[in-house]
């Protein structure tokens, strides 16, 4: 029988969902909501919700607003917003409505949206709880779950609709419950932007199949919100094993590999949450419930978060509508919630890209190469569409620069580097055989100065390789003066563009420029790989050397004979993996930050003491760094505390804070008389906004509030 199978299936403890550390632990959460919106496979057209038709009536008290919402994902859908009746005719000082704290609604499986809502008599005594909220003073929106009435009921034949449609959406490789909870997260921003709810001040209210979209709606906001979850607890094994009282699509296909439904809950934490169930429900166990709540409050107390509030009650299979308005007049009280905090960089890929991934790397896996295989090939071809030049994959930026110095031969010779940039791009010359020595910068494109230039060219005659650096992925206009400084003097010119992807000077792509580009996939930057590098050249015999130092200096793929002192500088199918995904996207990528950085500039005119760093028309920067110079008597380090305190608000990375002769390493490095005044002024006194794709309008307005509120 396969019954025993599902038992034993059931019986198997979830698998490790994250790092070693406490249920309660910031990165066992992090990495549950992870998993479950990939088994969720909610994309972006799901979020996409609008209102298409309204119409507004008055009755008992209420104003009810019937809704027409439509998403490309699903199409037209029902739902009904409520409010009390005066909450219309109350204004605030500007002449607008008063907006009250908002509730989403998620009913049950057979719940009706006009019995949800009161507009008839519930078939239960408790179902018109958007009523009961919105009469306790909540801007309510129910929703129509839509998966009754949809079917031909002659061809239906007694079978229960949601459970067809859920095994449907299964045959598909999607859930039910991924499809319900796309539509609740739409729905939650179009009443975050009503006029009569306050977009800081909401919660989520499910019974039911309604709590296990509410849950999981809670697990993919972006914010911690208040959950309300009536009769929806217990364990998954319970509920689907020995009870057989789980409706299909109330969970993901999947999900019991990664975790039990009260890790679901607990992954919650710190947001408020209450709990209620019935002794007398038909579809829980009050002792499996009662373990599960306990679970969730053990995990909920090593997160440090306040204790759930837990509601066994003497009720059947329904909802205490007191508690839960008692619930959310507590948590949605007061002052608008703290939006969440404004990170100073954020890495985000979207579902159908996250599986992209996981399929290329299941291929490799699959085929057994799991280095310089087949995506590292169109790894290599996908970057030519921004570099203009072959290029070869390696390990990392770093590996790039000591390769490329290597293949130069700078072994006991000078090789001339910005005195502004990062650790590695000196070191690597150091780790090639030569000596690092430092070259003052301009401040109009951040890159060397050609005046600098040949003053070091003077004092260092043996001079092997100049590397100027890309600061911030802008394109020095003062770059043509370092390659006709180089050209004149019969020197290499090794272009450091870890920061410059995608970024041009006129026509030119970075890395196109000198003998060798050098560029880094290291996860702060524009295109990413997790880890990675790569080489470009326009020479053939470059490139050929290059693959040979990065395969421990064979003489010929496949050869058992070295030539040469190479390392393990290669890029793995599994880097390549997420390095092509991300590089089918770039072009999305770079027009994002352009347009960021653009609405950054309409932000920041009047801010003061603040002045945006012009990026010189002739460069097309693909902002990787959105820098800014502070002026007058403004002490850097205060500043990005303060706004990381009072704001939330967190700036990137500067680059540079300390010069490289700083460095103790490099203390010596440096001759007398050598101060380097235009750099030591640029990295005391610039700031670098954050910057990044999912970065939104409205925390980019966070960002320039906070900032003018601390340096006025």
């Amino acid at each position: 029988m396969q019954i025993s199978s599902l038992r034993r299936l059931l019986d198997t403890p979830p698998a490790p969902y994250a790092p070693s550390g406490p249920a309660g632990s910031a990165a066992r959460r992090t990495a549950l909501r992870a998993r479950v919106e990939r088994l969720a496979r909610v994309e972006p057209a799901h979020r996409e919700v609008r209102v298409t038709a309204s119409t507004v009536t008055v009755r008992d008290g209420l104003r009810r607003e019937d809704l027409t919402l439509a998403s490309p994902a699903r199409g037209a859908f029902r739902a009904v917003l409520l409010s009390p009746e005066n909450s219309s005719s109350e204004t605030s000082t500007e002449g607008e409505p008063t907006p009250l704290p908002g509730v989403l609604v998620l009913g049950g499986k057979n719940a009706r949206l006009d019995h949800l809502t009161g507009a008839t008599p519930p078939d239960h005594p408790d179902r018109d709880i958007a009523a009961r909220l919105a009469r306790a003073g909540f801007t309510t929106l129910a929703l129509d779950h839509g998966i009754g009435g949809g079917l031909d009921p002659d061809r239906l034949a007694g079978r229960d609709e949601g459970a067809l449609l859920a095994h449907a959406f299964a045959l598909t490789g999607h859930s039910l419950l991924g499809a319900l909870t796309g539509d609740a997260l739409g729905a939650l921003e179009v009443l975050r932007a009503h006029p009569l709810a306050d977009a800081g001040r909401t919660g989520l209210f499910g019974h039911s199949l309604g709590a296990a979209v509410a849950l999981h709606t809670a697990l993919l906001t972006d914010r911690p919100l208040p959950l309300c979850a009536a009769a929806h607890l217990g364990s998954y094994p319970a509920l689907y094993g020995r009870l057989l009282t789980g409706f299909e699509g109330a969970a993901l296909p999947g999900v019991l590999e990664h975790a039990d439904l009260p890790d679901l809950y607990a992954a919650l934490a710190p947001a408020p949450l209450q709990l209620q169930y019935g002794t007398r429900d038909p579809y829980l166990e009050t002792a499996d419930a009662r373990a599960a709540a306990e679970s969730v409050r053990r995990a909920y107390e090593e997160a440090g978060a306040p204790e759930p509030d837990v509601l066994e009650l003497p009720m059947g299979h329904g909802t205490h509508p007191v508690h839960a308005a008692e619930f959310f007049a507590r948590e949605l009280a007061g002052a608008p919630a703290h939006p969440a905090p404004v990170p100073a960089q954020r890495v985000r890929f979207t579902v159908a890209e996250r599986r992209t991934v996981l399929e290329r790397v299941d291929g490799a896996l699959a085929s057994g190469v799991l280095t310089q295989g087949p995506l590292v090939a169109r790894f290599e071809e996908l970057t030519r569409d921004w570099t203009g030049t072959p290029g070869t994959a390696v390990a990392s930026g770093s590996a790039a620069l000591e390769i490329a110095l290597r293949t130069i031969g700078v072994a006991g010779r000078t090789v001339l580097v910005p005195v502004n940039t990062f650790f590695a791009t000196a070191a690597a010359a150091v780790r090639a055989g030569g000596r690092a020595r430092f070259v003052d910068v301009e401040l109009d494109g951040l890159g060397m100065d050609p005046d600098a230039l040949r003053t070091a060219l003077e004092r260092w005659p043996d001079t092997a390789a100049v590397v100027p650096v890309h600061i911030g992925g802008i394109l020095s206009p003062a770059l043509d003066g370092v390659l006709a400084a180089c050209a004149e003097h019969g020197i290499p010119v090794l272009e450091d563009a870890a920061h410059a992807f995608g970024s041009t000077l006129g026509e030119r792509p970075a890395g196109s420029l000198g003998r060798f580009g050098a560029f880094s996939f290291f996860p702060t930057k524009v295109a990413l790989s997790g880890e990675g590098g790569l080489l470009t050249s326009a020479a053939p015999g470059d490139l050929e050397d290059v693959r040979r130092w990065r395969d421990h200096g064979k003489s010929a793929q496949g050869s058992t004979l070295h030539d040469r002192p190479g390392g393990n500088w290669r890029l793995s199918e599994l880097h390549a993996a997420l390095g092509t995904v991300d590089l089918e996207r770039f072009a999305r990528t770079l027009s994002a930050r352009r347009s960021l950085a653009a609405h950054y500039d309409t932000l920041l005119k009047d801010v003061p003491s603040l002045r945006p760093h012009p990026v010189p028309p002739e460069a097309g920067s693909n902002y990787y760094k959105y820098l800014a110079h502070l002026d007058g008597p403004v002490d850097r380090d205060t500043l990005k505390s303060r706004l990381r305190e009072r704001h939330g608000v967190r700036l990137a990375g500067e680059v540079y804070d300390h010069l490289l002769c700083d460095h103790p390493y490099f203390r010596d490095a440096t001759g007398p008389g050598e101060l380097f005044p235009r750099g030591r002024w640029f990295a005391r006194h610039h700031i670098a906004l954050p910057l990044y794709p999912s970065l939104t309008h409205e925390e980019q307005i966070r960002v320039v509030s906070a900032l003018r509120c601390e340096l006025s």
